[in-house]
């Protein structure tokens, strides 16, 4: 439930949709770099590599630090949200 919670209030936030936007122009930007260096044969090639594979879980693991930290300060008791809920719709 508070997962729901966390999911709606980042997308409802302009700054978070705005910041995922850029963290997907960087991955993307860096999967083109890696196949354009991987074709001509740079010696950045590695670099590219290891850079693609690490932007996907650092930006994960964000995520997953700012739901964790969201529902250790609001609290993540499912019954409690399903009392709010009742109370909110009376």
């Amino acid at each position: 439930m508070s997962g729901d919670k966390y999911i709606k209030k980042i997308s409802s936030n302009k700054l978070f949709r705005f910041m995922a936007w850029v963290a997907l122009v960087i991955i993307v930007g860096l999967v083109i770099a890696t196949i354009i260096t991987g074709l001509t044969g740079s010696k950045y090639f590695l670099g590219f590599l290891i850079l693609s594979m690490i932007a996907p879980v650092f930006v994960y693991a964000v995520l997953t630090i700012g739901r964790v930290l969201y529902n250790a300060t609001h609290g993540s008791n499912p019954e409690g949200d399903i009392e709010e809920e009742k109370i909110i719709n009376k």
